[in-house]
């Protein structure tokens, strides 16, 4: 939308995974979006029959899992508006890849919107070294949980062997990183028989081969360069005016790893001013709290200059001001998390939050710069239709039927309202998530865990925080 498209409005689309895997996210937008269309595709029957056992437990009938090589699909899926292929694209061979390419031009609806992950170069150049090393070391080894210890084995003591070189001191910190992976991640990503990544240019070229044009980064975050130095200002102005060039120069400052693309129809017309006015058709969300970190020593200013504050997200990202419209609209974004504001609410609360007497219309111009800077910094989001998600725990809470469908199969990771991974905490949450089925009040829950109300009342209001909790 900001790039002057027009998509089909996501709460009533129609969307295709491609490589599904056991349907972890397809099942996770099915939720999200129940009065959407979902149909994940994999190769893997297991992880096929794995995925349509959870939906059915969910009684997720919005969404369809099957099993197929992208080769096969070349006609008879219909026409989607969305299609995603998350970590694929860098893990099967050619052939697939171009199958997989050919189906989202084949898919695509006209106004339609396509994600592809990969890993990149030229940061994943340092991936290639760790990659060769373990295949080395684990060249001999069939069986997957051998090969995860044996190759987690290696790691630790190249970590361990504090090697004063600075090539040394590279990969041992890669591997440090990697030490924090998932099992299913590593394996995935590093013990892989394929991975292959691309410079992005080189990626572009393939989607063009097949109609396809690049449109953004799905987080616009990442095509951010702030605080070039002045000297890299004629470098810059030299480049072409060509948004592919400048975005493979960025990975080259930043020496990427990994991109998420989104990609469109070559014949769209895509401008690349982005169009702040197109943040009235959004909802927003922020979960930026007022920082526990402000200046502790008092500020030397002016009587009459308004005093600052920061909101801090928390993965760390902040924003400061002392425009009390810019702060009011924080303030309205944080107590109405998890929960989303449409434009017009958020301007209400936000003139209602000042005493400024400013025409609605340049409030609203205001406000509207404001959240766009705040989306490109990673402190706003914006929604193409608000989650059905639980602001305040209701009196009888009820966790999403996916999460506790995970949540009694094993898993650790559960898919929320918010389309994101929670975890349950400490031992009380995964006991009272359990309860959590809409039939009993907080009273009943605080008696049947035996546990003091206010402690119970402190973890369903995490849990409503994170989105595992369904409004009523």
């Amino acid at each position: 939308m900001l790039f002057g498209l027009d998509p089909s409005p996501a709460h009533a689309c129609r969307v295709l995974e491609l490589g599904c895997g056991d349907g972890g996210n397809a099942l996770s937008i099915a939720q999200a979006l129940p009065e959407a269309s979902v149909l994940g595709v994999d190769a893997s029957p297991v992880a096929i029959e794995r995925g349509t056992a959870l939906a059915d437990a969910a009684a997720l009938e919005n969404v369809r899992l099957r099993c197929a090589m992208f080769e096969s699909l070349t006609e008879g899926l219909g026409s989607f508006d969305y299609i995603v292929s998350h970590g694929v694209y860098s893990w099967v061979p050619p052939p697939a890849r171009a199958a997989l390419l050919a189906c989202v031009k084949r898919c695509l609806a006209p106004k339609g919107i396509a994600f592809v992950s990969y890993n990149a170069y030229p940061g994943s150049y340092l991936r290639d070294m760790a990659r060769d090393i373990l295949a080395y070391h684990v060249r001999d080894i069939e069986d997957p949980q051998r090969k995860l210890a044996a190759a987690q084995e290696l790691m630790q003591t190249i970590v361990a062997i504090e090697e004063p070189s600075p090539f040394a001191r590279v990969l041992r910190e890669h591997m440090e990183r990697m030490l924090g992976y998932s099992d299913a991640l590593l394996f995935h990503d590093d013990l892989a028989e394929v991975s292959t990544p691309f410079y992005f240019h080189e990626f572009v070229e393939h989607a063009a081969r097949h109609g396809l044009q690049f449109l953004s980064e799905a987080d616009l975050f990442e095509s951010q360069m702030r605080d070039l130095p002045d000297s890299a200002a004629p470098l810059m102005a030299g480049l072409p005016d060509d948004a592919v060039v400048r975005e493979q120069y960025l990975d080259f400052f930043k020496n990427r790893m990994f991109r998420q693309t989104l990609l469109c129809h070559a014949e769209a017309s895509v401008n690349r001013a982005l169009d702040d006015r197109e943040i009235e058709r959004c909802w927003i969300a922020s979960s930026a709290r007022p920082s526990e970190e402000e200046e502790k020593e008092e500020q030397q200013v002016e009587p009459a200059q308004p005093p600052q504050q920061t909101f801090a997200t928390p993965e760390g990202f902040t924003v400061t001001s002392s425009e009390p419209l810019v702060i009011a609209a924080l303030h309205a974004l944080e107590h109405a998390w998890p929960q989303a504001l449409s434009f017009r609410e958020l301007l209400e609360q936000a003139i209602a939050g000042t005493d400024l007497e400013v025409p609605i219309e340049q409030a609203a111009a205001r406000l509207r710069e404001v959240l766009l800077q705040a989306y490109l910094a990673r402190i706003a989001q914006l929604l193409g239709s608000p989650p059905s998600v639980a602001g305040d725990p209701p009196e009888r809470p009820l966790a999403s039927a996916l999460a506790r469908s995970q949540h009694a199969a094993g898993s650790h990771a559960l898919s929320s309202l918010l389309h994101a991974n929670a975890r349950l905490e400490d031992e009380l949450e995964p006991r009272l998530f359990e309860l959590l089925d809409g039939t009993h009040d907080r009273a009943e829950l605080a008696r049947e865990l035996d546990a003091p109300p206010e402690q119970v009342e402190e973890a369903l209001a995490r849990l409503a925080w994170v989105g595992l909790l369904q409004a009523e």
